[in-house]
């Protein structure tokens, strides 16, 4: 024991560096992994954190857009770097676009277009498409006002295809709008017309109220251009209802624009100075650079007819100044173009030459070739569009003519088909009527032989009623009598099997005395032979005992457990079992719901599983078994005992369950384990029966009812109806004697 401890504490003193240093490894990792829990966690809370401060910065950019567009700038600045930081490209597009829309704002064209043009690329890339939209139509609008017509138009068709797609009808009349807006500047004003009109149609269809007053705006700026001038009022008019009287001052900046306008084209230059005037005003307080420039545009127009050159050059100047700052192409043309004929008209040849020379520098910049070119693709890419949706349409028309023909023909088919038929059915009607008539006639005759056959019938019916009742009185009798011969057979297989246990028992002993003292070989084996016979009758009086018993006893319905059950019979046959090299096992198919006799079902399966036992295959190439299998079907239960054993032959199966019946050398008990079980299944209301029996082995089924209360009180009911035919006889007989 001392060496034992002594070893212990030498290997443990071997050991404690390499332990220890262990030790620190695992405290190591577990700190490391702890650490960048810790981290990830910290990393997720910081990004979480980015995220919610990007959101303030767009919320505060958008509220500091009508006080402050430099602050709303230096806020966008802010939030890019922290969406760049979080490398979230739909946050990066969403304040890009936010930057070119302060751009736009603040009338820096170019700035506006190169912010949305890189957020165009990113959206595109990512496929964000309510970003797209947003994105196309503002660079739509910049590029219309910095003269780019051609790339304005190829934008807004973009978002239409896209509008088209997702079927966003509100979108689809907004990008209407912006497509009208452009060829108002490219002075095609009917077709601008017809967009702005295919958006109000769109717009009354899902009865938006969305920006239509400054739809209507825009369609009386174009019915001024086309002189019809009581036309654009009436939009204008319309316009100032929608908002009634609450009017945004920017829609009151545009409607007073567009009615001064009106004004100024019928000559009525008092009237409209008071409008253009007033206009202005408001375009100076909002900081609307573009509508400064046509307010001071218009006005030096009406100076000019009111022969106030100098006035009217002076607001040309002003107005110069402003389009250049903002890169407003289509004013300044309009400016030099002005300009060219103010001075012209004053013989100031210098500055008229110089006007006319920066308006055709300009006009060629802008309505060049290529924009010629281009837009006549645009256009035709648009219309060749437009004319396989139009054929598309048609074709559906005609596939809906098509099919409404084919229905017309298919109703003329079965409105002939119904004619056809109703005169069929007419005829059929007619040679009917006339076979019922004929058929009355014979019915009638067939009448009064069928009253004929009736009496007859009632005849022997009250015969065979007689008769039946005689058999069925009959019937009783022998059963009453059945019944009192099987109590005095049980009453007599006990008592004789009582009385025989006796003598048994003596000769068992004088065996054993004889065993004792006898010293000859034969006479000993003739007596051990004895005493294994007397064994045996000694257990086939047990079993007649036990059938004695069975017979008498009571029935006591009670839910049957057959897992619990089947346990404990294999359980007390495992010896037996293991001794022959037998497996024994059950199977339980769920449900199992029956309420029986527990003590007649226990009886029944201890005797099948013993037969299976006793007769198996004793072969070694064979592995042995018996199993029992329970399952329910509608209001039985099934119960199968089967084995592998040598089965039963030389005699019918139903023959087997006979009392003393035989099926093999090797049965102990003379016969009577299966008269056992067909007695107690018999009891419970039940059948027992051999399903199979070959050389492969004995598959024994077993039927119960699953409610042996119910058949018991069915069993009493059929026992009092025959108590009381028995009851009835023997009052007739009664009677009769006194009578007689």
């Amino acid at each position: 024991m001392f060496r034992l401890t002594q070893r212990m504490c030498l290997c443990f003193n071997f050991y404690r560096p390499i332990v220890a240093i262990c030790i620190v490894l695992v405290s190591f990792c577990l700190d490391s992994k702890s650490q960048s829990v810790a981290q990830r966690k910290n990393l997720d809370t910081n990004q979480i954190n980015k995220q919610e401060e990007f959101d303030r910065l767009i919320d505060l950019m958008r509220k500091n857009l009508d006080v402050s567009l430099d602050k709303s700038l230096g806020l966008s600045k802010q939030a890019e770097a922290i969406a760049i930081q979080l490398q979230d490209s739909l946050r990066i597009v969403k304040v890009w676009y936010a930057r070119g829309f302060i751009f736009k704002k603040m009338d820096l064209l170019n700035e506006s277009i190169a912010e949305f043009s890189r957020a165009l690329a990113v959206a595109s890339r990512n496929k964000f498409e309510s970003e797209l939209i947003k994105i196309l139509n503002s660079l739509a609008i910049s590029y219309s006002f910095n003269g780019n017509y051609d790339k304005a138009l190829e934008c807004h068709f973009q978002s239409l295809l896209i509008n088209e797609r997702l079927n966003d009808r509100e979108s689809i009349s907004i990008t209407y709008n912006n497509i009208g807006l452009v060829y108002f500047k490219l002075t095609d004003y009917e077709t601008a017309l017809s967009f702005y009109q295919k958006s109000l149609e769109v717009k009354n269809k899902i009865d938006s109220r969305f920006d239509i007053d400054r739809l209507l705006i825009n369609l009386a700026l174009c019915y001024n251009q086309l002189k019809n001038y009581k036309e654009a009022e009436r939009n204008i008019n319309k316009a100032f209802m929608i908002c009634n009287q609450k009017c945004d001052s920017l829609i009151v900046m545009e409607a007073e624009l567009c009615l001064g306008i009106s004004l100024h084209n019928q000559n009525r230059n008092i009237e409209a100075l008071g409008h253009i005037e007033k206009s202005l005003a408001i375009s100076i307080n909002q900081a609307s650079k573009r509508f400064q420039i046509e307010s001071l545009t218009i006005l030096a127009q009406i100076k000019v007819a009111q022969a106030d050159f100098e006035k009217a050059i002076e607001f040309l100047n002003d107005a110069e100044v402003i389009a250049k700052v903002t890169n407003y192409v289509l004013p300044q043309i309009v400016i030099y173009k002005e300009l060219f004929k103010i001075y012209r008209s004053k013989n100031d040849y210098k500055n008229a030459s110089l006007y006319q020379s920066k308006y055709i520098d300009l006009r060629d910049s802008v309505y060049n070739e290529n924009l010629t070119k281009n837009l006549a693709k645009v256009q035709t890419n648009y219309a060749e569009r437009e004319n396989i949706k139009t054929i598309k349409e048609k074709d559906e028309i005609l596939l809906l003519k098509q099919q409404l023909i084919d229905r017309q023909r298919a109703q003329y088919f079965y409105i002939v088909l119904v004619a056809i038929l109703t005169l069929g059915f007419a005829v059929v009607l007619l040679f009917d009527s006339r076979r019922q008539r004929k058929s009355r006639a014979e019915i009638g005759l067939a009448k009064e032989k069928i009253e004929e056959q009736n009496k007859l019938l009632e005849e022997q019916n009250k015969a065979l009623d007689h008769r039946v009742k005689n058999r069925t009185m009959e019937l009783s009798k022998s059963n009453l009598l059945l019944s009192e011969v099987n109590a005095e057979l049980d009453n007599f297989l006990y008592k004789t099997s009582h009385d025989i246990r006796g003598p048994i028992a003596t000769m068992q002993g004088l065996c054993n005395l004889g065993l004792i003292d006898s010293k000859d070989s034969v006479v000993t084996s003739l007596l051990n032979q004895m005493v294994g016979q007397s064994d045996r009758m000694s257990k086939i009086l047990g079993r007649l005992t036990t059938i004695s018993n069975i017979s008498q006893a009571p029935l006591r319905p009670e839910e049957i457990d057959f897992s619990k059950m089947l346990d404990s019979v294999l359980a007390g046959e495992k010896e037996n079992a293991r001794s022959k090299n037998v497996h024994i096992s059950y199977e339980l198919d769920p449900p199992l719901q029956i309420v029986s006799d527990g003590l007649m079902i226990r009886t029944i399966l201890e005797n099948l599983v013993n037969n299976g036992i006793k007769f198996c295959n004793n072969s070694a190439r064979i592995d042995s078994f018996v199993k029992v299998r329970v399952s329910q079907q509608d209001s039985h239960i099934n119960m199968r005992v089967i084995d592998n054993g040598i089965g039963i032959g030389g005699t019918e199966s139903g023959g087997m369950f006979h009392i003393f019946t035989r099926a093999s050398e090797r049965s102990e008990t003379g016969g009577v384990g299966l008269y056992l079980s067909k007695l107690c299944s018999h009891k419970i209301g039940g059948q027992i029966r051999i399903e199979k029996s070959d050389d492969d082995g004995t598959i024994f089924l077993i039927q119960l009812p699953v409610d042996l209360a119910a058949f018991l009180e069915k069993r009493r009911l059929l026992q009092e109806d025959m108590q009381r035919i028995l009851e009835e006889e023997n009052t007739q007989k009664a009677k009769l004697v006194s009578f007689t």
